[in-house]
């Protein structure tokens, strides 16, 4: 990935960088490259900046995010992308209650109304989170429920293990497009 687009996408910049470490970030990729950083995974690239002791000052949090803008710098990894497939995650605030979103996924009529796929809800907290198994039986949702007070809720809906990039792109529209739903379909309950 060009530099340039990387910037855009890091996680963590040179504000918090150079101060603590006397170093830019790319000054410090130059450095992870001369140690082989390019040909390690994630846990590898982690342990590298750990061990570096100008890098110790970032702290375990921010070496996670070097670690992370590294690998997106070099096209190592791509937004979203985990070790078992990538992941996307939306959001959404709507003007009902917890108990009123949590029935929205558990009640197979009203979720029909909003929601067209065939899921297998495979756990579930009551008014917390649901865990479901996708309708093409490999992907899975997280999906939790927070409460923002008054009769107003949030619900993330996170999709795991999807197999592709382009895949990830297109399930985080179709998830806002469903979320655009359920918030039509709850809110002139």
């Amino acid at each position: 990935m060009p530099a340039e687009a990387a910037k855009e996408r890091s996680v963590i910049t040179d504000k918090v960088v150079v101060p603590k470490t006397g170093k830019t970030i790319q000054e410090w990729f130059t450095v992870l490259d001369q140690n082989g950083g390019k040909e390690l995974d994630a846990h590898g690239i982690y342990a590298l900046i750990a061990s570096i002791e100008g890098l110790k000052p970032l702290g375990e949090w921010n070496q996670g995010l070097l670690t992370t803008t590294y690998q997106w710098d070099r096209g190592l990894r791509q937004r979203g992308e985990k070790a078992d497939g990538f992941e996307i995650s939306v959001s959404k605030t709507l003007a009902v209650s917890v108990e009123m979103l949590y029935a929205a996924w558990l009640d197979d009529g009203l979720r029909a109304k909003w929601l067209p796929d065939n899921i297998t809800i495979t756990k579930s907290t009551e008014n917390k989170s649901v865990r479901v198994l996708w309708s093409d039986g490999a992907t899975r949702l997280s999906v939790d429920f927070y409460p923002k007070g008054g009769d107003k809720s949030e619900m993330v809906v996170q999709h795991l293990k999807i197999p592709d990039a382009e895949m990830a792109a297109a399930m985080k529209e179709y998830w806002a497009e469903r979320l655009n739903s359920l918030k039509s379909t709850l809110e002139n309950i």
